[in-house]
């Protein structure tokens, strides 16, 4: 055997057991652990007189019933991984007293709590794996079995894999080089050593079958983490770069060989927890380096470097062009939401959605100053004040640093709240570039905003720059619903409206409504299709005069087909049909006509109309309609027109 590879295997076989890169034997899932942070943040605001194993234990529990497909650890420990993926931040060593970070509330506010949508946040998990730190104070042993291990992990397996697809046109290691090479690793500056017992290892059969004998004592828990990683394929047998991955593994590798010592931090957890990433791809700053040698030239401590970032200028990026201003409009029911899903955002897509209500401010879809309590090491509480983005902020600056994805913010019931108020400035923003003019072109792809806007909170929270004017980037698209038959409670002015794309929802059946169509209603003969066009018909023709019939029209979708199944024993389900839709034909739709379509002389009240509805069987129940109505509804007869 060579020489050097027999030192290497002798280190080896002297070394302490899990002397190698290493995480606590838990799940490493990313939807696992954010799942587990929610209800350790739930314990938090409310016990429930609970110790914490047992609330995430019932809190698991009742996950399971409402989503079976999705896992999730059932031990509080696991919150140990979260720690070092910087989900939340120890600071005894009780879980109950770990504190939330920003970067799982960044993760919480994309998903709206529904971590297993992981395509909504992959960029964060490779950022937080890639932010890792070997051996960091998480670490139970950082101070003791792997007290010299001082690197990141996964910047030293970049650059292992690049140097020898470099060389070999092959950017891949077997597990074997992996677990008793690359892993026991112990700072970055020893990537050559690593390169060439690699080299060694693949000319020498016997050493291969020689290192097998550590299997137990190098357990290695954080090649967990790393599958989870884009920027790899790992399987049973090897470890490689996608060919599709390359280019952005070798920029990265690049940025950060410029001066590995200068990502380490002398607040390490602070860091991990913030939504900052190791470094970006496109530029580096420089100057940064340069400060920090003239001011610490004899200081060789890792821990004493600051966190250098570099900046990207987003403004200058290829961005995709697609951004608009949508509103769909209809009748309740109609299907907006449900279009929205269909024909605009697709699964993969970043979004932000929200309901506008007469409450809503501002400040809520903005953002606000609010007082934010932080903890120190030693336990004490101090009150800072700090800018809480809105889902508006939020969603600008994941478009503007993720050029190349569309994103999406969705306001559904636009017209629930005061809509110019609520925009407020960035009413301004919805003029979106629709040409370039060559004599005069700003430099901004088309469908960014035609006019800029300040606001120093939101620019610095963005841009990180509180002077930087603000505009919607080109592959952010905002989509509202607007239920016609509410125009009454805010309208939405001229001004407001030509600066969106207005699209009229049909308030008709679709080829794939079939089930909904002809499901019949309750114990009648009755298709919903039937009752619904029956019903708009009359609506409509009845109500030929006023200018707002067609927004009185029952909507496809007003109900769910589980409101139309028979229950005869059950009179809260019998209930659902005739409190939904019969109470709105009553109290709205013919609210000053109830004898155009109800038999009001037998029946002169809702509770009446709603009683006999109830506890009549079959086609009986629509006895409460006119002779008319009823021998529409049930027979061939179409609905007589209304002359003058």
């Amino acid at each position: 055997m060579n020489e050097i590879l027999q030192q290497k295997i002798n280190e080896l076989d002297s070394a302490k057991e899990y002397e190698c890169w290493y995480l606590v034997k838990q799940d490493t899932s990313f939807i696992s652990l954010c799942y587990q942070v929610e209800y350790l943040r739930q314990f938090k605001e409310n016990p429930q007189g609970l110790n914490l194993e047992t609330f995430i234990k019932k809190s698991v529990g009742r996950l399971k019933s409402d989503k079976p497909n999705v896992t999730v650890s059932e031990t509080h420990r696991a919150l140990r991984v979260a720690a070092f993926f910087g989900l939340i931040s120890m600071t005894t060593t009780s879980y109950s007293d770990a504190t939330i970070t920003p970067t799982f509330l960044e993760i919480r506010s994309r998903t709206n709590g529904e971590y297993e949508k992981t395509d909504l946040y992959m960029d964060i998990i490779q950022r937080q794996i890639e932010k890792m730190f070997i051996s960091s104070s998480i670490d139970e042993q950082y101070e003791g079995v792997r007290k010299e291990f001082r690197l990141y992990p996964v910047m030293l397996l970049y650059k292992v894999l690049v140097e020898l697809g470099h060389s070999t046109g092959d950017y891949s290691i077997t597990m074997t080089e992996y677990r008793y090479l690359v892993a026991t690793t112990k700072s970055f500056e020893d990537f050559l050593n690593t390169l060439l017992y690699i080299k060694l290892l693949r000319n020498d059969p016997v050493a291969n079958q020689k290192l097998e004998q550590y299997r137990r004592k190098f357990d290695n828990r954080l090649i967990q983490a790393l599958k989870q990683l884009p920027t790899l394929s790992i399987d049973s047998d090897k470890i490689l770069i996608p060919v599709n991955k390359v280019d952005e593994v070798a920029k990265k590798v690049f940025v950060f060989e410029k001066k590995p010592t200068a990502f380490s931090t002398d607040n390490y957890l602070s860091f991990l927890g913030s939504t900052k990433s190791l470094f970006q791809l496109e530029s580096f700053e420089e100057s940064t380096y340069e400060s920090y040698d003239s001011e610490h030239s004899n200081d060789t401590s890792i821990d004493s470097v600051p966190v250098v970032t570099a900046k990207i200028d987003y403004d200058n990026v290829e961005r995709l062009e697609v951004g608009t201003n949508t509103l769909l409009y209809g009748v309740p029911g109609a299907g907006k939401s449900y279009t929205i899903e269909r024909e605009y955002v697709k699964k993969e897509n970043p979004r932000e959605r929200l309901v506008f209500h007469p409450d809503y401010t501002y400040s809520d879809f903005v953002g606000q100053i609010l007082p934010v309590v932080n903890e120190d090491g030693e336990g004490n509480k101090n009150v800072s004040y700090e800018f809480t983005p809105g889902p508006f902020t939020t969603i600008l600056k994941d478009a503007y640093t993720n050029p190349m994805v569309e994103h999406f913010l969705v306001i559904e019931e636009i017209n629930r709240g005061n809509a110019p108020a609520i925009f407020g400035e960035i009413f301004q923003l919805l003029d979106r570039k629709t040409e370039i003019d060559p004599t005069n072109d700003d430099g901004f792809p088309l469908r960014t905003s035609e006019y800029e806007i300040s606001n120093a909170d939101v620019a610095k929270y963005v841009y990180g720059d509180k002077r930087h004017k603000i505009r919607i980037p080109s592959n952010l698209s905002i989509i509202g619903t607007m239920n016609t038959s509410d125009q009454n409670v805010f309208t939405l002015d001229t001004a407001f409206q030509r600066r969106w794309d207005m699209r009229l929802i049909e308030n008709r059946f679709k080829s794939d409504d079939s089930e909904l169509a002809e499901a019949t209603i309750l114990d009648t003969s009755v298709t919903w299709e039937k009752f619904c066009t029956s019903i708009n018909d009359i609506i409509l023709d009845k109500n030929v005069r006023m200018t707002s019939s067609e927004d009185k029209r029952l909507g496809t979708h007003f109900i769910h087909v589980s409101d139309l199944q028979p229950a005869e024993d059950d009179e809260r389900h019998r209930r659902l049909f005739p409190e939904k839709v019969i109470k709105y034909l009553w109290d709205d739709a013919f609210k000053f006509t109830r004898e155009e379509i109800f038999d009001v002389a037998s029946y002169n009240s809702l509770e009446k109309i709603i009683r006999k509805f109830i506890d009549s069987e079959g086609d009986e129940k629509f006895n409460i309609f006119s002779a008319t109505v009823k021998n529409i509804l049930l027979g061939s007869q179409v609905a007589p027109e209304i002359h003058d």
